[in-house]
């Protein structure tokens, strides 16, 4: 094999392996952020009206 194939390997490994352990809290975060931005559209669409 050659060098290269085994860094892919290795970081498609890390990948997965970071993708496991962060995934909830990182989804977390991405509703909060979301929520967020969907509050401030709706607060400056009722302040228009």
């Amino acid at each position: 094999m050659k060098m290269k194939n085994v860094a892919l390997m290795a970081m498609g490994a890390g990948a997965v392996l970071a993708y496991q352990k962060y995934n909830k809290p990182v989804m977390k975060k991405m509703e909060e952020v979301a929520d967020k931005a969907m509050r401030k559209a709706n607060n400056k669409l009722e302040d228009m009206m």
